[in-house]
C-alpha cells in the first residue's frame, strides 16, 4: 500500500474513477468517498444531466475541494474533477453516438500537469450497453487522443468485463492498469451491494507506471456502508507514476 503524508509533495498521480448514479443515491456519501480518497484527478460517469445538473455538479466539486475541470453540456454525463495540486492546461468534451431515446454517452477530457512531471491527458468515458456501439465509441476516443501528447489515462464505466471487445479495442495504445500488477489486482466493481464483475476501468498508455490499483475501501477509511450508500458502482483508485519527459 502506498501511504500519503499530509502536505508531502506527490511524485505520482492519484486517479479515482466512479460512476455516481446521477447522484440519485446519497450525494453526501459521494462527497465523503471523494474526500477520503484524496485524489489528484477524478473521472466521473453518470453525473446529473437535467436542468439542475450544473448546480448539483458544482456543489459536489465545492464540497470535495476539487475543481470541475471538464464536463457539462455535450459530455454525455461525464466529468473530470481536479485537485488544486494540478495545473489544468486544457479541457474538452465529446458525445459518443447512441440511438434516439437511449441514455446519452460521451467523454470529458482534461490535460493536466503535476509539478515535476510531463502533461497528462485524462479522459473520463461512459460506453454504451450495446457491444457494437462500445467498440465504435472506443475508436472515437482514440481518434480524439491521437491529436494529444502522451501519457494518456482513460478511466470510466466500460459496461463490459475485461477481455471484452471494447477493452481489446483500446490496445495497444492503452492497456488495463490491473494487468501491470500482480494477479488479483482488479477487483469486481458492480453492483456495489454484491460485486461480481469489473466494468469500471483504468487504462494507461505504455510509459505510465502503475504503483497501485484497488477498489477504494478500508485503506481510505471507507466502510462498505459508505460505498454502497454512494452509488451502485464501487470507486476505483489508482496511483500512477508518469515520466518527467516523453521522448
Amino acid at each position: 500500500m502506498i501511504t500519503r503524508v499530509e502536505g508531502e509533495r506527490r511524485t505520482s498521480l492519484r486517479l479515482l474513477t466512479c460512476n455516481v448514479h446521477d447522484l440519485g443515491d446519497d450525494p453526501d456519501a459521494v462527497a465523503h468517498v471523494l474526500r477520503s480518497c484524496d485524489p489528484d484527478v477524478v473521472c466521473l460517469q453518470e453525473v446529473p444531466r437535467r436542468l439542475s445538473a450544473p448546480w448539483r455538479v458544482a456543489r459536489l466539486a465545492r464540497e470535495t475541494g476539487l475543481h470541475w475541470a471538464a464536463g457539462g453540456r455535450g459530455s454525455g454525463g461525464t466529468a473530470v474533477f481536479t485537485s488544486r495540486r494540478l495545473d489544468l492546461l486544457a479541457a474538452a468534451v465529446g458525445r459518443l453516438p447512441v440511438p434516439w431515446l437511449r441514455r446519452t454517452r460521451g467523454y470529458a477530457l482534461a490535460q493536466v500537469r503535476l509539478a515535476g512531471s510531463a502533461p497528462v491527458t485524462v479522459v473520463s468515458v461512459h460506453l454504451s450497453l450495446v457491444p457494437q456501439q462500445r467498440v465504435a465509441h472506443v475508436a472515437l476516443v482514440l481518434r480524439r487522443l491521437a491529436d494529444l501528447p502522451r501519457p494518456w489515462l482513460v478511466a470510466g464505466d466500460l459496461n463490459e468485463a475485461p477481455g471484452g471487445p471494447s477493452w481489446a479495442a483500446f490496445g495497444p495504445a492503452l492497456s488495463d492498469a490491473a494487468a501491470r500488477l500482480e494477479a488479483g489486482a482488479g477487483a469486481p466493481t458492480y453492483p456495489a451491494k454484491a460485486p461480481h464483475v469489473r466494468i469500471d476501468a483504468v487504462l494507461v498508455s505504455p510509459e505510465v507506471v502503475v504503483e497501485r490499483l484497488a477498489v477504494a475501501g478500508a485503506s481510505e477509511h471507507l466502510s462498505g456502508v459508505d460505498l454502497r450508500s454512494a452509488s451502485d458502482h464501487l470507486p476505483v483508485l489508482a496511483d500512477l507514476r508518469v515520466p518527467d519527459v516523453i521522448t
